[in-house]
């Protein structure tokens, strides 16, 4: 009987499920919770280093036991859920390459962890009832947003226009400052010519006298 999805696909999109995985439900719930709306290729990176020990997962609905995790709250390593999830998604990724999509631009839009039949165990251990659960996932191929460029304002624009100004009506001072300083020079220049002329009549009307 084939597997069926709780979500449907088109042809931007690829997905897989993995059934009746020997996995805890609840850590599969809580890296589903971690994973979803991430990048694909980001979510393997987390996941790697999840089995690696190296980051752990963020436990808010089961953290029953879980220890503090510095910069996280209750936290914890499953290591043996993240192994068999990481290989869920690297068999979607492979459904997305057969459906030639940019591996890259591939969104985790769809991930649940479902409760499957638990059985028990084989051997003298009696009593002991095996974990399953079924874990599906979808993906999306979504372009990269281009950033957009920044309007300049209306202040912006005004302040190159005002600053122009400003240079002109300074260069019209200077020129105006140019033209007034030789009309000056000229005009002292005919001030002291008639003050020469009334000292030599002075003289002259001297020497009348004396005569």
């Amino acid at each position: 009987m084939p597997y069926k999805y709780s979500i449907k696909t088109n042809e931007h999109m690829a997905k897989a499920v993995g059934v009746l995985l020997p996995i805890s439900t609840k850590h599969a719930v809580e890296i589903c919770n971690m994973l979803r709306g991430k990048n694909l290729q980001e979510a393997k990176a987390f996941l790697e280093d999840v089995a690696n020990m190296k980051k752990p997962v963020k436990f808010d609905r089961f953290s029953e036991g879980a220890g503090h995790k510095h910069g996280m709250g209750p936290g914890k390593y499953p290591v043996k859920a993240s192994k068999e999830i990481l290989n869920l998604l690297k068999l979607v990724e492979s459904n997305a390459q057969q459906k030639a999509l940019e591996t890259s631009s591939l969104v985790i839009i769809h991930i649940c962890a479902k409760k499957g039949p638990r059985t028990w165990k084989y051997g003298r251990q009696t009593r002991v009832s095996m974990k399953r659960t079924s874990v599906e996932v979808a993906v999306e191929e979504k372009e990269k947003k281009a950033k957009p460029k920044k309007q300049s304002s209306a202040k912006e624009k005004a302040k190159p226009i005002k600053q122009k100004e400003k240079k002109q009506e300074t260069n019209k001072i200077n020129e105006s400052e140019s033209k007034k300083q030789p009309v000056q020079e000229k005009k002292t220049q005919e001030n002291k010519k008639p003050s020469e002329s009334k000292e030599t009549e002075k003289e002259k009307t001297k020497q009348a006298d004396k005569k």
